[in-house]
């Protein structure tokens, strides 16, 4: 028995990042790995009193993954779906820097050493991977009186390319970014609010021109999202969506990039595969 306790997950090398979008239903968690460190991007989506998306899916994942803590968690948003698994993982898991844009007293109280928020401009570097907040800025309060037009958004470059984590910004915010130059070419691009009317200008898409679009949606989900002129835009990208692919994950490396879908790798019977 002792070889099942000996033998740890896998874990990315100095400079690579393994970048996994969990198929939450309509909302959205990413965690991004490198060496030492992971980093959960949002909670997912609460469904009632006893399930939510952190406790059914998110930390199942993690302990999968041979992942114990984490280095930091970022909520880009006070929606239900991005940040409905929220208190299930900090009841769960050690969580080093809670980050957000969400006021700090509207988020759980004494769950993390402190709170940060994600002001565009703060950088770091992990494991040779570095990560930059792009947005919100002074003038995110403008933008919009609705929470999306202040999602957290980070950029994320690593060997074998470079990943834009958009939240649910929307037009507004696209505009922001265009005018003070933070956009630049991204390989893998989450694409904004979920393939929404209200994002994705063609503007944004051109100036992203990304060589991966995911869309993290819910299947058959009442919104109709992705819609299809927003799915129409990214017809230069290869097109990934959770409600399809399931969990979508990609692997940074000095060789390039790798991605792949969690129903083509486990099929299973009802899937029709």
């Amino acid at each position: 028995m002792l070889p099942l306790f000996a033998v740890s997950p896998p874990a990315p090398r100095p400079g690579e990042l393994w970048l996994t979008v969990l198929d939450v239903g309509q909302g959205l968690a990413v965690v991004a790995r490198t060496t030492a460190h992971t980093l959960l991007y949002d909670t997912g989506p609460v469904w009632s009193a006893q399930a939510d998306s952190g406790s059914r899916i998110i930390l199942p994942y993690l302990r999968g993954e041979g992942v114990g803590r984490l280095d930091m968690l970022a909520v880009s948003h006070e929606d239900k779906d991005h940040a409905g698994g929220l208190a299930s993982v900090l009841a769960a898991m050690a969580v080093g820097q809670l980050v957000s844009s969400v006021p700090a007293e509207r988020l759980p109280a004494g769950t993390a050493p402190y709170r940060l928020p994600c002001f565009a401009g703060r950088e770091w570097e992990w494991d040779g991977v570095k990560f930059k907040w792009l947005h919100p800025g002074a003038d995110a309060p403008q933008l919009s009186k609705r929470t999306n037009e202040a999602s957290c958004v980070l950029r994320i470059e690593a060997a074998g390319g470079s990943v834009l984590l958009a939240g649910d910004i929307e037009k507004g915010a696209e505009q922001a970014l265009l005018q003070q130059g933070k956009l630049q070419r991204a390989d893998v691009l989450l694409v904004p609010h979920h393939g929404s009317g209200t994002s994705s200008t063609p503007a944004f898409v051109a100036a992203v021109a990304p060589r991966h679009a995911v869309f993290s949606v819910g299947y058959r989900n009442r919104f109709g999202h992705p819609r299809t002129d927003v799915w129409d835009r990214y017809a230069n990208s290869a097109r990934q969506r959770t409600d399809r692919d399931g969990a979508v994950s990609f692997r940074f490396t000095a060789a390039g990039l790798s991605v792949e879908h969690e129903r083509q790798l486990r099929a299973r019977y009802w899937q029709e595969r």
